[in-house]
């Protein structure tokens, strides 16, 4: 789990970064930036579970930060540091969904608490992602690979991923849509394609979103999860970086000078 730590004053970073680290969380990739311009670019290159992040900043504040990060994708947990006991941040704050607000100075058990729970949080919908393509493997490697071939079988599943790809997917509601084990699902699937069925669902929905980008460049990013199936912002940001070594902001802008050109 990693998380990133924001604020311009050099002493107190450092001593969050030496106290965060010897907490008992599930952080174990802790690291600090000193502007919201670096912590940008860290989460751009690295990513990050948690940004815990000072709002008083020079240039741009931590609402700002977070604005920022959140259109991108970057990251979806945010915790505010202030020393300001004021409304209208609070507020603010409210308005981007910030798990927390903490006032300076910080009770070091508070702290400890609120990092462990999110980082268990965290940890939680990581596994919840990652269960289901570790059971397809196993069944990939567990198929018994003498079942009679029913090639029309691999059209009917191109076709209804196809169909349904914005959908919650799984190898076993695929498997029920065209009535075969899911076993022999996964095993017919790989031969036929090379891929596992949850990564082809992937493709296809970055390929989806590879068009949206192009074709609606000023569709929000969020929009263009949701209309490719991906569960939320920061999934789809993932998936995506992963499949083309760019954020979705980064491809949309790479196409505009190409848009531009055929005019």
């Amino acid at each position: 789990m990693k998380l990133l730590i924001v604020e311009d004053e050099a002493p107190i970073l450092r001593g969050l970064l030496r106290k965060i680290k010897q907490f008992h969380t599930p952080f174990t990739d802790i690291a600090g930036a000193s502007s919201a311009a670096e912590a940008l670019e860290t989460l751009r290159q690295h990513g990050a579970d948690l940004v815990m992040t000072d709002i008083n900043m020079p240039e741009i504040n931590g609402l700002e930060l977070i604005q920022t990060a959140k259109s991108e994708g970057l990251c979806s947990r945010f915790i505010i540091l202030s020393g300001y006991d004021d409304f209208s941040y609070a507020r603010d704050a409210l308005r981007l969904q910030v798990i927390d607000y903490l006032l300076k100075p910080i009770d070091d058990d508070q702290l400890e608490e609120l990092l462990t729970r999110l980082g268990q949080a965290a940890l939680s919908e990581q596994e919840k992602h990652e269960a289901e393509e570790q059971e397809q493997e196993a069944f990939t490697e567990g198929a018994d690979h003498d079942y009679v071939e029913k090639p029309e079988a691999s059209r009917q599943i191109l076709d209804f991923i196809e169909a349904n790809y914005v959908r919650d997917l799984s190898l076993t509601s695929v498997a029920e849509h065209v009535g075969l084990h899911p076993n022999y699902v996964s095993h017919l699937f790989k031969k036929e394609t090379g891929m596992n069925v949850l990564a082809y669902i992937q493709q296809l929905r970055v390929i989806k979103a590879k068009e949206l980008l192009i074709s609606r460049p000023s569709l929000p990013l969020s929009e263009v999860a949701m209309q490719t199936g991906f569960e939320s912002q920061r999934h789809f940001f993932k998936v995506f970086k992963k499949h083309t070594n760019m954020t979705p902001r980064q491809f949309g802008d790479a196409q505009l000078p190409t848009k531009r050109d055929n005019h």
